[in-house]
């Protein structure tokens, strides 16, 4: 049976129109509908704060650094965006665009899942595993939402906007202090012997990591100071050791500045 005659609400069902030979056959007429649907926030994962559990929030909550009620307020404020329509003060209905209605019914359920899947993909974006920090399709598969839904929410709701600008922000810091690490403090390798580890170890650095981070942090170094020939590699005439020492110097500088 398609994925569309279990999960999908009475709502949505009366708006597919079947092929009767398909149906029978065992998938939908509309292509692609049951894939899509795997992907998109289904209506049976919709829940309230309340179903969900105290400790389960606070988790995710701690790790994302913001409360759930913080979102779910900005959620209901972001009300505003819908335009007038005959529905738009009642309770219940999705379009309401007052934020003073308290929401019921549907409204409640979608309002208070988006705030939860929120917190979700902020808390596995910020704070996932190491192998997936900073990863935003872990982050929001981890939340069973589709990319263009998070799309979406980012345009619609201005506070989850900014939030996930702010990590992406964290992102590259991290980055850039990973490559400030490989190019002037170094990294050690293991040394080999024949494919076997020898337990000795060399100190290594990365010399182009070293062109890019200085020519990102001093804009004289990207026109004259250092070149980059076809093959990808530094000038050899280029002093690197100087170049380490100067790119130390200078980012010392600006942390006691800050």
């Amino acid at each position: 049976m398609c994925a569309h005659k279990s999960v999908i609400t009475r709502r949505y069902a009366q708006a597919i129109r079947y092929n009767d030979l398909a149906d029978k056959a065992g998938y939908c007429v509309p292509c692609g509908i049951c894939v899509l649907i795997r992907f998109m926030a289904l209506p049976d994962e919709r829940k309230l704060l309340k179903d969900i559990g105290p400790a389960t929030i606070a988790e995710y909550e701690r790790r994302a650094g913001i409360s759930v009620q913080i979102l779910l307020d900005a959620v209901v404020r972001d009300r505003v965006r819908h335009p007038p329509s005959p529905s738009c003060l009642m309770s219940h209905s999705p379009t309401c665009n007052d934020p003073s209605v308290v929401a019921t019914g549907d409204l409640a359920l979608m309002e208070e899942t988006r705030a939860y899947k929120m917190l979700q993909i902020i808390a596995e974006f910020r704070d996932g595993p190491p192998e997936s920090r900073f990863s935003l399709r872990h982050a929001y598969n981890t939340a069973g939402i589709h990319r263009q839904t998070l799309i979406g929410w980012r345009g619609d709701h201005k506070m989850f906007d900014g939030i996930m600008d702010s990590i992406q922000e964290e992102m590259v810091d991290t980055m850039r202090a990973e490559a400030y690490r490989r190019s002037v403090v170094g990294h050690d390798e293991p040394l080999t012997h024949q494919g076997v580890k020898t337990g000795d170890t060399v100190k290594k650095f990365s010399d182009s990591l070293l062109q890019f981070t200085l020519m990102g942090y001093d804009a004289k170094f990207r026109s004259k100071d250092v070149n980059m020939n076809v093959s990808g590699h530094l000038d050899s005439n280029i002093n690197i050791e100087g170049l380490r020492d100067r790119l130390a110097q200078r980012l010392n500088s600006r942390s006691k500045a800050e």
